[in-house]
């Protein structure tokens, strides 16, 4: 068992070592290291490397034990055949951690790296040094400066944290983050969890009060019965979003081969999720949408959309779309009906629900207003045009926007806004000032129909469960 005080000093480093970093890779380690907060140490043997590393302004030294100073982190990136040695240096130092980017180990399927694995596994058990991995990208504390990646952001706290198996995912999901505008606390990449696993992650950001948003990606358990249970607690304190690969029979054979894991039952991964109130998705994408609606959405239990923005096509397309999803889209209130059919143009246009505006855009005010008001409305869904700089209409469309921000400040319903555009790629920068912009008010933005009702829907039973 760790301390968790060894793992708060390994996650929180204010001193830090890499080992093994080479010109090969341009020193990248280091490289990623260059905004760490405190003070950084190198340890290379090498003497063919040792110039390059000391032109990077970084002291280095010929053993882990020869620097001066405590150390809290240390980044591993030696080959498997001295990774045993190194974390006995480790140990001889008094470490807090050490995350393993080394890999050749189980996941080969070579006996001897299986073997080796082991005596790894062994010494890092007995030693309660907080090993992270090995076959990991480790750790990124945006706070702290630390990085696994050179374009990862610094420089500021967040209220969410990541944990992952697969170091690419890792990356994908840190930069995924950054990009929609969900802040990151921590993300740990730890591979194959030899001392720390899923687990031990989980149930110490569960009790992170920083961490107020838990999301994973989990390829297999070494101990299923303890994650379920501590799953369990936490999912009741704070929402954990769970990502789980190998969940059919050519994911499994691959995770074999990714990090030794074993992957387990579809059928028990969607038991275990149903019984601990854990929220389950598929992919980056899915798994970004549902925090980011988790933290702007005001929380909610009734399943009434008002829906509107879209033409006829587009209206229709959007309530088969959340119907579909278990959701619905009641007919306004009598109040609501009268009080826009007093002025409502019908050309082009209709007032049920959804709504479609049609030529009565210039009352969207009114249109907006009247929708949130409405008894049968429990969140308000807007499909919203990205405008662009050369747009005719891009007048209009700030104005609706604009009207979205007016209206988030009177009402205490929910709003969420789904950009519509039929060339998204092309559109990329448009949408992505949009869902900054509305960011900033607390609405979430989504780009199709699809992602906005199942985010929708996976908010509102996880509400109806806490």
């Amino acid at each position: 068992m760790i301390e968790t005080e060894r793992l708060t000093r390994t996650l929180n480093p204010k001193t830090l070592a890499v080992i093994g970093d080479v010109s090969r890779t341009n020193y990248r380690w280091l490289r990623c290291m260059s905004t760490f907060q405190g003070n950084i140490y190198s340890v290379q043997i090498d003497p063919n490397e040792i110039p390059g590393i000391e032109e990077m302004g970084i002291k280095n030294y010929q053993s882990l034990t020869e620097i001066p100073e405590d150390i809290d982190f240390v980044l591993v990136a030696v080959p498997r055949v001295a990774a045993n040695a190194v974390l006995k240096d480790c140990i001889n130092k008094g470490v807090a951690g050490a995350a393993f980017f080394t890999s050749g180990f189980a996941e080969t399927h070579v006996q001897e790296a299986i073997d080796l694995q082991k005596e790894f596994t062994d010494i890092a058990r007995e030693s309660g040094v907080a090993v992270i991995g090995p076959n990991c990208m480790g750790l990124y504390n945006p706070a702290a400066g630390v990085r696994f990646g050179e374009k990862q952001a610094v420089g500021f706290e967040g209220d969410t944290t990541f944990i992952s198996q697969s170091g690419g995912h890792a990356g994908d999901i840190s930069a995924a983050a950054y990009a929609n505008g969900v802040p990151v606390n921590k993300v740990v990449s730890f591979g194959n969890g030899v001392v720390l696993e899923s687990a031990d992650y989980l149930e110490y950001f569960g009790n992170d009060e920083q961490t107020q948003f838990i999301g994973m990606y989990i390829e297999g358990l070494h101990d299923g019965p303890r994650f379920t249970k501590i799953l369990k607690d936490v999912a009741k304190r704070k929402p954990v979003v769970l990502w789980k690969g190998g969940m059919t029979d050519a994911g499994r054979r691959a995770t074999a081969s990714h990090t030794a894991s074993l992957a387990g039952s579809d059928k028990v991964w969607d038991a275990m999720c149903k019984q601990t109130g854990a929220l389950q998705v598929e992919s980056v994408d899915e798994m970004i949408d549902l925090i980011n609606a988790l933290r702007l959405l005001p929380k909610f239990t009734g399943n009434g959309l008002g829906v509107t923005g879209g033409s006829g096509g587009q209206s229709v397309a959007m309530a088969d779309t959340f119907a579909r999803a278990g959701l619905r889209i009641p007919d306004l209130s009598n109040e609501s009906q009268e009080k826009l059919g007093s002025w409502f143009s019908l050309v082009g246009a209709s007032f049920g629900n959804p709504v479609d505006m049609g030529s009565n855009r210039e009352q969207v005010d009114v249109i907006l207003d009247t929708l949130t008001a409405d008894e049968n409305v429990d969140c308000l869904l807007v499909q919203v045009r990205p405008p662009q700089d050369d747009d005719d209409d891009r007048e209009r469309m700030q104005t609706q926007i604009d009207s979205l921000k007016r209206l988030k400040s009177t009402t205490p319903k929910p709003i969420a806004v789904i950009a519509h555009s039929p060339t998204p790629a092309h559109d990329g920068s448009a949408i992505a000032d949009l869902s900054k912009t509305l960011r900033e008010e607390s609405i979430p933005t989504f780009i199709s129909y699809e992602r906005t009702a199942n985010v929708i829907q996976k908010v509102l039973e996880y509400n109806q469960n806490h």
